[in-house]
C-alpha cells in the first residue's frame, strides 16, 4: 500500500488555490501546481453541500484509493488538490479512477503549454 503525502496547512491549500491551475471533471475539480521536491503531495476537499459527514468521509476515501490507483506515479514534483462535486456520490470507484487519469493527462498536457509559454 502506498502512503500518500497529505497536503494539511491552509497556507499551502491557499498557495495552490491562488497560484497553481485547475482542471475540471464531471466528479472533481482538480488543482496542481508544480512544487520544489520529488514527491506528490495531495489535498482532499468535500464541502458540506456533498452530504453528511458519513458520505463526506466514505468520499474521501474513495478519493484517496483513486490516488493510489492511478498513473499520478508516472509524474512527480506536484502538488494535487482534489475537490468533490456533487454528482460524486453516485460514482464508483472505477468511475473516479479513469476521471482522475485523465484529469492527470489534461493537467499535464496544461503545464506543458504554459512551461513553454514561459520560455517565449
Amino acid at each position: 500500500m502506498v502512503n500518500l503525502a497529505i497536503l494539511k496547512k491552509n497556507s499551502e491549500f491557499q498557495n495552490i488555490f491562488s497560484q497553481g491551475h485547475s482542471i475540471n471533471g464531471r466528479y472533481m475539480v482538480v488543482y496542481f501546481l508544480k512544487n520544489q521536491s520529488e514527491n506528490n503531495r495531495f489535498g482532499f476537499c468535500v464541502g458540506k453541500k456533498i452530504g453528511t459527514a458519513v458520505i463526506r468521509n466514505r468520499i474521501k476515501r474513495l478519493l484517496r484509493e483513486a490516488v493510489r490507483q492511478s498513473v499520478v506515479w508516472e509524474f512527480s514534483g506536484w502538488n494535487l488538490i482534489l475537490i468533490a462535486r456533487q454528482p460524486i456520490t453516485k460514482a464508483s470507484l472505477n468511475d473516479l479512477i479513469s476521471e482522475f487519469n485523465l484529469l492527470l493527462s489534461k493537467a499535464k498536457l496544461k503545464q506543458l503549454s504554459l512551461e513553454g509559454k514561459d520560455s517565449q
